[in-house]
């Protein structure tokens, strides 16, 4: 392996400045495509099927509270007996309990807002020499489900509303090659869920780099409750 590097090493000192600049830039290029073609398409992919059934279960929870709505307005109007009319809320209630368990179960794949600093932290107690730049949570954005019912359920649109929140976190780190490399390969291999938004990797004093991450979770909770 020596011998190997002391080629590679005499080969590039025999090149000229120009030269040693097209093999540094065509290295970060090769690097940056590996890093797309294996983080970000298996990323984007996992988002997708992750988002499709966050919407359906949010749909179904959506159905079922209109429907819940409806069948109390129902069973007032037609004036039946205090026991059926709770028999009847306590079934529609069930069935919305039984919508919100199947989606949290789908939210706690996902880091909580309360933890995604914390693990980008500890995660770099596992890269010797990695330096910390800079870590900063982004505003809270909403991801609004569409009402896609007509009639009566539009004019409850006011009261019944379904909505996720996305939570962003920008990450900026210092130091080489392999050390990026290996902080990226622990954050993918962490058994919390969390989605790439943007990385951007930069040779700054070679072999020293910088790079950029902003990684994002989703919840039900509006604020970075506890941060």
């Amino acid at each position: 392996m020596k011998q190997h590097f002391q080629i590679l090493s005499n080969y590039l000192e025999a090149l000229s400045i120009r030269e040693r600049t097209l093999v540094l830039f065509v290295s970060i290029a090769i690097i940056y495509a590996g890093w797309d073609g294996l983080v970000f398409s298996k990323q984007e992919q996992h988002y997708q099927q992750l988002l499709s059934e966050q919407k359906q279960l949010f749909e179904e929870q959506q159905a079922r509270e209109f429907a819940l709505a409806e069948t109390t307005a129902k069973l007032v109007a037609k004036q039946r007996t205090a026991e059926q009319n709770k028999h009847a809320i306590n079934q529609a209630q069930q069935s919305l309990h039984e919508t919100k368990q199947q989606l949290n179960s789908v939210l706690n794949r996902l880091v909580p807002p309360t933890k995604i600093t914390e693990l980008l932290r500890s995660l770099l107690l596992q890269t010797r020499g990695l330096k910390l730049l800079s870590l900063s949570n982004e505003a809270v954005e909403n991801i609004s489900l569409e009402n896609s019912k007509q009639g009566q359920q539009e004019q409850a649109s006011d009261t019944v509303k379904t909505l996720l929140y996305k939570h962003s976190t920008t990450l900026k780190l210092s130091g080489s090659y392999q050390q990026l490399y290996h902080y990226l390969s622990v954050l993918e291999d962490s058994e919390w869920g969390l989605y790439w938004d943007m990385l951007d990797y930069q040779v700054t004093d070679y072999p020293k780099a910088e790079i950029s991450i902003k990684v994002h979770t989703i919840s039900t909770d509006e604020y970075w409750i506890g941060l």
